[in-house]
């Protein structure tokens, strides 16, 4: 892992938040919290909760999807080395400033980028996460494809998402800002039984905290 602490790539086109727009942004991450809270939710328990069903992960770790940086805290907080990808910019920059004080800093890496289309090597993860991220697809076979692509054989993909009930609780915080959370047609149902055709095996499934998870082991061989 590179010796910085956090990096997020700036390519010629990024636009930067300002001081003011990062603040603004990371007040609007403390309120939701505690919305979640008021509504039952634990944020931070929740990863916890799914990263345990997989029990002992392998690193790197590549958390696709990382959003404010959530997943990757706790994986780091685990001891794992973790790249934290996601498309949105802004994310990344709340995800950076979220993260430069942590006492395991130095494990993450954050990447701007598609997950669709991943600019990492072949078998280069021990393990994958994608929390909270599936139902934001519109299609899940490119970056379920890509997951296999980056995972070395035998390495684990963790894969959860809210469930009905997750689903609801978001929804009903979302409507009360006049805002529409995003639910698209991607499932963990789906996701995992479309891995199993790429020769991944579920090794568990659980829910709690409002989610649904599936762990699966990448194929051992692949040609």
């Amino acid at each position: 892992m590179n010796d910085k602490s956090v990096i997020v790539p700036e390519p010629p086109d990024l636009v930067r938040l300002t001081a003011e727009q990062l603040n603004e942004q990371m007040a609007h991450f403390a309120k939701r919290t505690v919305q979640f809270a008021a509504a039952g939710y634990d944020r931070f328990g929740a990863p916890e909760f799914i990263l345990d069903q997989a029990r002992e992960l392998a690193g790197p770790v590549l958390d696709v999807g990382t959003g404010t940086g959530i997943t990757a805290r706790a994986l780091a907080g685990r001891g794992l080395e973790v790249v934290g990808v996601d498309s949105s910019a802004d994310d990344l920059q709340v995800a950076a400033a979220l993260t430069q004080d942590s006492e395991f800093a130095a494990r993450i890496r954050y990447m701007l980028a598609d997950a669709s289309s991943l600019p990492v090597p072949y078998g280069a993860f021990g393990a994958a996460t994608a929390i909270d991220f599936l139902h934001h697809l519109d299609s899940g076979e490119p970056v379920l494809q890509e997951l296999v692509r980056a995972v070395r054989p035998g390495g684990l993909i963790v894969l959860a998402d809210f469930s009905r009930e997750g689903f609801d609780m978001v929804a009903r915080i979302h409507a009360a800002e006049e805002r529409v959370h995003p639910e698209g047609p991607v499932t963990v149902d789906w996701a995992s039984a479309f891995l199993a055709t790429r020769g991944a095996v579920e090794v568990a499934r659980a829910s709690g905290h409002f989610h649904h998870v599936s762990v699966m082991r990448a194929p051992g061989r692949r040609s």
